[in-house]
C-alpha cells in the first residue's frame, strides 16, 4: 500500500491537503516491475503514473527499432500528454531495474484535478513541455 509520506514530497501533489492525499494513497494502485517489465506500451490507454522507487526508460519504435528516448526517476511523473490530451500512450514505459509505482487511473486523476485544480495545471505545464 502506497503511503501519504511517499506523495507528500512529490512537486505535482505538494499543494494537496494530507487528507486528501491519504485518499489518493488508498485509491491508487500500487505497481511493482521488475527488470525489463513494462508499465505501459505503446498505443495503451490513458492513465497517469508516478515513480516511487527504481527507474523506468522510455521507449519508441522507431524504423522497427525499439529505441530508448528517456527516463523517469523516484518523483518523477509519466502519462502526462496521454492524461492531458485523451492520447493512447506514443511510447512504451520499461522499468530498468525493480521499480514501484503509484497508478492513477484516468477517472482518479480527473476526481483529484477537480478538487484541486492546481494539480491539473501542474501537470498540464509537464505536458506542454
Amino acid at each position: 500500500m502506497i503511503a501519504v509520506e511517499e506523495l507528500a514530497g512529490v512537486s505535482v501533489l505538494a499543494s494537496v491537503p494530507h487528507d486528501d492525499l491519504a485518499r489518493v494513497a488508498h485509491a491508487a494502485g500500487d505497481v511493482r516491475l521488475g527488470n525489463g517489465e513494462y508499465a505501459v506500451h505503446e498505443g495503451d490507454e490513458r492513465a497517469l503514473f508516478l515513480v516511487l522507487a527504481g527507474r523506468i526508460e522510455v521507449t519508441k519504435v522507431i524504423d522497427g527499432i525499439e529505441r530508448v528516448i528517456g527516463q523517469r526517476a523516484p518523483g518523477q511523473i509519466f502519462g502526462e500528454v496521454p492524461i492531458i490530451f485523451g492520447t493512447p500512450y506514443q511510447g512504451s514505459y520499461r522499468a530498468t531495474e525493480p521499480t514501484r509505482l503509484m497508478h492513477l487511473s484516468a477517472r482518479q486523476f480527473h476526481a483529484l484535478s477537480a478538487a484541486h485544480p492546481e494539480v491539473l495545471t501542474k501537470v498540464a505545464a509537464i505536458a506542454a513541455e
